[in-house]
């Protein structure tokens, strides 16, 4: 189970440990196994408020479930508590009957508020029974829920074991003065309402909710399913071996109609099927599809041979390999729920723009494919209806394919590359295929750079993210990770073009701010070098508008001001209000900005000041034996040094 970085000191290592926990329990999920591993129930008895006791054979409770929620209720109103129980794996709900012999005496209450000092359901409210001869009293609270997920019968139920005398209930209502009742019988069940005086017994109607015994009828796991997909999606890289070398199918020879198999000479139900496509080899071609198939055996060289000895197999075959098997698993990991393994033989039936339609797992019918390569050129609004086992009216618009999903798994099993291709391969489909979504074509080309950013392939990056801004020039995170690639190749014009116009459409998104102050910093530092001081001092300043605690463009903006030498551009007294605000936020101890507060006093005429903390900049790099800034700084107090003494002889 995920254990919550809350409470712990938040690090990026404690979350991402917390992600991994819940990735590994949700794969747990998908993957039908069980979080406690298969452990039985368990049920405890009390003996007497000293111990417990083990009964869970005893009870017939100790069932190989993977149990999650239990509901107490009188079911049948016999007095004692039946139990409703919850599963993740089937049976998924369970009713335990109460069948035993043992009858002792018991009461049932029922609460209901008046709607204004107590809810109407009267969550809250306690109930404490007070038998004759004994001072504790019996206490149940009326809660909103039970257990996990789980909300137990409104009845309170009280075990009185051989009492058989109440001296009174006392009813603490919530927001409200107690209630206190007498003249109550045992065994009986009662509805107390607030504020109207006296408990009113309740009188069982005839049962209508016998619910007869059964014995689980596990039923064999069948792992053969025809899937069609309510959205088709591309089909992932397709590896082949050839001669000893491993190659990627073109994705034209992908393209339907096309079924492709994975199959091994072994699995008989392959056999049998490859020789039922061999024997309606006519039936097959008139409906214009093609078949691949794809032996994954680890040596298959013998087990094509063989194949094609016994049935003569008059379509196309050629050795799989491990990574198709792998990528054709995530894909159908990525459609589907349940997350098993994909059997041989398994089938992927292909439309005209190479994206899968079918998937079969376990052998396909003849009779069945041939049906399914009719209803490929159909309308998406009529194919969707052959996706569900039902009849139904679709109450929302047809979905799109996700191919983020596919991308995912490949993302999550660590094969970037792969996901890479995939969403290459889709987009490139995509672009192709009429009235797509662009919104929704813009969301993956926006995964897809930020994938090949995350690569270092900056320039795809860019492509790509320039083809998202045409699908969406709206999306201001498009804009922004294109600034970021831009910014990162030191394109900086472009990139604060890019992040501009990112500011545009969220102005106060403090990433952004804190991006465009660096790109103001770095655009300002290259027109520094190019002597272009006019805009560099523009540039500087709009980084620090962008980002005012980017105090490395405000040192560089001082040092500009105070020692440029064109004059029109010179301005000391802004150049020591901007180096005295460093150091005070410093608190001096930054030698940097001792060093050009310095150079500010210097501009301004006051040499002393100046001489004084260009030294106490000498004594900070000294502990770090900077000698380059050090003898730097002191040629830097000659000169100050000079200066004063020429202002004295005037």
């Amino acid at each position: 189970m995920s254990q919550s970085p809350i409470g712990k000191k938040i690090t990026p290592e404690n979350t991402d440990r917390y992600r991994q926990g819940w990735k590994a329990l949700n794969r747990l999920l998908h993957e039908d196994r069980s979080f406690s591993g298969f452990e039985r129930n368990c049920a405890y008895l009390n003996i007497k408020g000293n111990r417990f006791s083990d009964i869970s054979s005893a009870s017939g409770f100790d069932f190989l479930d993977d149990s999650r929620a239990l509901a107490y209720i009188d079911w049948d109103f016999d007095g004692d508590l039946d139990l409703w129980m919850t599963g993740r794996t089937a049976p998924r709900v369970r009713y335990l009957r109460n069948n035993s012999d043992k009858k002792h005496n018991w009461l049932a209450i029922k609460l209901i508020g008046n709607g204004t000092t107590t809810n109407r359901d009267a969550i809250g409210a306690k109930v404490k029974i007070y038998l004759q001869n004994q001072n504790i009293p019996l206490i149940r609270r009326l809660n909103a829920g039970d257990s996990f997920l789980s909300q137990s019968s409104q009845w309170l139920h009280f075990g009185l074991g051989k009492k058989e005398l109440i001296d009174k209930i006392i009813i603490d209502w919530p927001g409200d003065d107690p209630e206190e009742h007498s003249n109550v019988e045992i065994s009986r069940f009662y509805i107390a309402t607030q504020g109207v005086g006296g408990l009113k017994e309740w009188k069982t109607k005839p049962s209508r909710n016998e619910l007869p015994p059964s014995k689980p009828n596990n039923v064999k796991p069948d792992s053969t399913a025809r899937i069609v997909l309510s959205s088709r999606l591309s089909l992932p890289p397709i590896y082949i071996n050839s001669n000893g070398i491993e190659e990627e199918l073109d994705r034209e020879v992908l393209k339907g109609p096309l079924l492709l198999n994975l199959w091994t000479s072994w699995c008989a139900p392959c056999v049998a099927e490859l020789s039922e496509w061999s024997r309606s080899e006519s039936r097959i071609r008139d409906k214009g599809l093609r078949i691949l198939a794809l032996n994954v055996e680890e040596n298959g060289e013998s087990g094509v041979k063989k194949i094609k000895r016994k049935t003569d197999f008059p379509f196309g075959i050629k050795l799989g390999t491990t990574k198709t098997v792998r990528n054709l698993d995530f894909f159908q990991r990525s459609q589907l729920d349940r997350w098993l393994p994909t059997p041989v033989p398994s089938s992927f039936l292909i439309d005209k723009f190479g994206r899968v339609a079918v998937i079969y797992k376990g052998p396909v019918a003849i009779d069945q494919l041939m049906q399914d390569v009719e209803l490929l050129e159909t309308e998406s609004s009529v194919w969707r209806d052959f996706s569900v086992p039902f009849d139904g009216k679709w109450i929302g618009s047809h979905p799109s394919g996700d191919p983020l999903k596919v991308n995912s798994q490949f993302v999550d099993h660590n094969e970037i590359d792969e996901g890479l291709k995939y969403l290459e391969r889709h987009v490139s489909i995509a672009e192709k295929i009429p009235n797509e979504d662009p919104i929704e074509l813009a969301d993956i080309y926006l995964v897809l750079g930020v994938m090949l950013k995350e690569n270092q392939e900056l320039n795809k990056a860019i492509e790509i993210f320039k083809k998202a801004r045409k699908k969406n020039p709206d999306d201001f995170r498009i804009h922004f990770e294109l600034g970021n690639v831009l910014l990162i190749k030191n394109e900086l014009e472009d990139s604060l073009a890019s992040l501009n116009t990112a500011k545009k459409i969220n102005p106060i998104d403090e990433q952004l701010k804190r991006m465009l102050g660096e790109a103001h910093y770095k655009l300002a530092n290259s027109l520094l070098l190019e002597n272009d001081i006019n805009r560099a001092i523009s540039s500087y300043k709009n980084a620090l508008s962008s980002n005012p605690n980017q105090l490395s463009a405000a040192n560089k903006l001082a040092i500009t001001l105070a020692s440029t030498k064109d004059i029109k551009y010179q301005k000391p007294k802004e150049a020591l209000a901007l180096a005295s605000r460093l150091c005070e936020m410093t608190k001096n101890r930054n030698p940097d900005y001792l060093d050009t507060l310095s150079i500010a006093y210097a501009a301004n005429n006051n040499y002393t000041s100046a001489k004084e903390t260009a030294l106490k900049a000498i004594e900070l790099w000294k502990q770090n034996n900077n000698e380059n800034r050090i003898n730097a700084a002191l040629n830097r107090i000659k000169d100050f040094e000079s200066r004063l003494l020429k202002t004295q002889n005037k």
